[in-house]
Order: C-alpha cells, then sequence, then structure tokens
C-alpha cells in the first residue's frame, strides 16, 4: 500500500490538541497540497486565515459576541472554544454567485476537498486536525471578525496542533452498506 493510500486509510479527528504546532514551512505544505483541489473554471474558490494566541482569544470573544442574553456561563463557553487547539486554519469559500458556468454548491465543495487536503496533508506530518462547523459559521459577529466579504462562507474551522495521547482507531464502514456495483 502506498504512503497516499494508507495516510487516507488512517486520518482520523483529533480532538486534543496541543503545542507544537506546523511551522510556516509546515503549512505552506498544507496550502499547497489544499490548492491542488479539484477546481472546475479554475476560480480558485478558496482562501485561509490562520489564527494563533491572541487571534484565537480575538474569535473566542467573536464567538461570545454571539450569544445574546446574559448567560455567562454559556458566554465563557463559547470564549473558550477556539482555546481547544493551539492553531485554527479557518478554510473560506470565495463564491462567485454570478459565474453562468460553475454552480455555488461546485464552489463550495472545492473549497471543501480544500479542507479535507489541508487535514490529509497535516496527518501526513505528523500533526492532528478536527474540523469543526456550526451555525457559528454564519453569524455576523465571527464573520466580522474574520472581514469576510459579502460573497465569501466559511467552510469550516480546522483547529490544529499535535494530538495528544493514542490517537483513536479510524472506524470503517461496511462497503456493502454505501458501495452498489452496475454493469
Amino acid at each position: 500500500m502506498t504512503d497516499a493510500l494508507n495516510n487516507m486509510l488512517t486520518r482520523v479527528s483529533t480532538p486534543k490538541l496541543s503545542e507544537p504546532v506546523p511551522s510556516r514551512q509546515e503549512l505552506e505544505t498544507m496550502f499547497k497540497c489544499a490548492i491542488r483541489a479539484p477546481d472546475h473554471g479554475r476560480l480558485k474558490p478558496w482562501r485561509f486565515v490562520v489564527l494563533e494566541k491572541g487571534a484565537l482569544r480575538g474569535l473566542g470573544d467573536a464567538f461570545a459576541q454571539t450569544l445574546e442574553g446574559g448567560d455567562e456561563i454559556k458566554r465563557g463557553r463559547l470564549r473558550a472554544k477556539p482555546l481547544r487547539a493551539p492553531m485554527i486554519v479557518v478554510v473560506v469559500a470565495k463564491l462567485d454567485p454570478e459565474h453562468n458556468k460553475i454552480p455555488l454548491w461546485e464552489q463550495q465543495v472545492a473549497a471543501g476537498i480544500a479542507a479535507q487536503h489541508i487535514q490529509l496533508a497535516a496527518h501526513h506530518q505528523g500533526f492532528g486536525c478536527m474540523w469543526r462547523t456550526g451555525s457559528i459559521t454564519e453569524a455576523p459577529q465571527v464573520r466580522q471578525y474574520l472581514s469576510l466579504a459579502e460573497t465569501e462562507q466559511i467552510i469550516g474551522f480546522l483547529y490544529l496542533g499535535t494530538p495528544v495521547g493514542e490517537p483513536r482507531q479510524a472506524e470503517h464502514q461496511d462497503l456493502a452498506d454505501i458501495v452498489e456495483y452496475r454493469s
């Protein structure tokens, strides 16, 4: 089995992450892999925002601002979410809603594949990754903090770092349940 296939077969989401984080060179390798995602029309419908240290705290503040009302416990939990990893790469889809040939869903999928390429490259380099989303991706406070254009959309927050503890084994799905062969 090739290293590439083994890398795909063993990648798992890693919720517990710590220092060290990828170096600038390791991140650039991840981004070079990301931009190899299929890109119909060569739109390059992605960009990446790397957050560390104070920027993570700023993102936490933006998360906390999304909560209406005075529940300080919930607000504190939201504020702490970005601190679950020492680095976050925000994958942003740069959408072209006016494109007459490439539908929005295809542009979103291309950015999603770029995110998956980052995860695979991180795993190959010995780092853990957890792809997180949720309604927070559409919150105006978060969009403002990240300076997103109106036509941009958060595809995911990729929490990155060194895995803490032993990685869990990848779950395998019975292919008979999901694959249909026709001739």
